[in-house]
Order: structure tokens, then C-alpha cells, then sequence
């Protein structure tokens, strides 16, 4: 009986000191790792800010300002059966008028593929200006995992608003496979098939997540 409670005593107290190892471990890390995340997402937010010659549609400076000034934690804002929206939802005034940026994610092959994507408020609608595939990490390598490619990327943008008031598909799932990169955009469609052969879960994931933000910017951001 003695020997249970001498071993019992034992666990206990190596329990104790890897529990108190563990969190001081992430009392030291999580700052580090928020830095590094908001780091992250800053770039995709960026990113995401640049017309297609590389000009900033925002003074990259006024956009740091907003994200530093912006405390609000994830979470999220907005889900139905496309996706999730988090926020915070950042919100810009520019010359080609109000630019939303949101963060988004929907279910790929492997598990939640995530989305930062810019949109312009116009008189017709929200136009997709830009978008960066953010965690990508679950998907298979070689397959969905090219979704993570730029020149990939940016079969999804820029679309004006009338191409997106049926939401946006892949050109599998529309049946439209013949059609080119340009003319799939003109339609709603993202041309990836060529691309992205037997990988079709993944970007459509992608635009499932676009669709959701879609969704939520056309029901009044809150």
C-alpha cells in the first residue's frame, strides 16, 4: 500500500513540474508567436493592397497605421455553408473607392484552407481585387498544396461585381473547362483544371471562402 502511494506521490510531482515547465514555456513563446503571426498576416494584407503593377491602391503607410491600430482579436464574425469569416475587417478609403480586406477560410481536402482577399466597394457591387492564400498547410503536396503558387493565385482575380453576383466557382464545377484564364473571370469562374489537375477540393475551397466574405460584405459589414 505504501509503494501505491509513494508512486502516486511520485506522478504527481513529475505532473506538477511538467505542467509548470509547459507554461512557462508559453508565458515566454506567445509573444514571439503573435509577433510572428501579425507579421504574417500584415504581408498578406499587403499583399493584397497592390493593383498589378505593383502600385499600392493605399500609402502602404495608412495601412500600417490601421492594422497596429486594430486590437481586435479573431474571431468569428460571420459562417454559413461556404465558409468562415474572422475578423478584424479592415476598411480603407482610396481612389478607386472603399477597400474591405477580410480573412476567411473554408474546408479543403485536408482541413481549412485559409484566405486573406481585398475588395472594392462599387456603385454596381464588390469587386475582387486581390487575394493571398495564407495556410495551405493540410493539402496535399504537389496537388492542392499548388494552390499556394502565385501565378495560380491570380487566375482568381481581379472580377468585377457582375461576374460575382452568382458567387464564384471553379471552372469544373461550372462545366466550363474551355474556357480561358480571362474569359473564366468575365464569368465568375476561376480557370484552375489546367493548372491543378485532380486537385479541385482545394481551390474550390478557396473560392467557397471568397464566397462566404462575399456574403457577409453584401449583408452590411458589421
Amino acid at each position: 500500500m505504501k509503494d501505491y502511494v509513494k508512486t502516486g506521490f511520485v506522478l504527481l510531482v513529475y505532473c506538477a513540474i511538467a505542467g509548470f515547465a509547459l507554461g512557462l514555456v508559453y508565458t515566454i513563446t506567445k509573444d514571439r508567436i503573435a509577433v510572428t503571426e501579425l507579421g504574417k498576416k500584415f504581408e498578406a494584407i499587403e499583399a493584397v493592397m497592390k493593383n498589378e503593377q505593383g502600385e499600392y491602391i493605399v500609402p502602404l503607410e495608412k495601412v500600417k497605421s490601421v492594422v497596429a491600430q486594430t486590437k481586435d482579436e479573431a474571431k468569428v464574425v460571420f459562417q454559413d455553408s461556404n465558409g468562415k469569416v474572422y475578423s478584424p475587417v479592415y476598411r480603407f478609403d482610396s481612389q478607386m473607392g472603399t477597400v474591405y480586406v477580410l480573412s476567411g477560410s473554408a474546408v479543403g481536402y485536408g482541413g481549412a484552407v485559409s484566405v486573406v482577399a481585398s475588395f472594392v466597394k462599387k456603385p454596381e457591387g464588390f469587386m475582387l481585387f486581390s487575394i493571398r492564400v495564407t495556410d495551405y498547410s493540410q493539402e496535399t503536396p504537389g496537388l492542392g498544396a499548388r494552390i499556394g503558387e502565385e501565378d495560380i493565385q491570380k487566375r482568381f482575380y481581379p472580377i468585377e461585381p457582375s461576374a460575382l453576383e452568382n458567387g464564384l466557382r471553379v471552372d469544373k464545377d461550372a462545366g466550363l473547362s474551355s474556357l480561358s484564364p480571362e474569359e473564366a473571370k468575365e464569368k465568375g469562374i476561376v480557370k484552375v483544371s489546367d493548372v491543378m489537375t485532380g486537385a479541385t477540393i482545394t481551390p474550390r475551397a478557396v473560392a467557397n471562402a471568397i464566397n462566404a466574405m462575399l456574403t457577409y460584405l453584401k449583408s452590411g459589414v458589421k
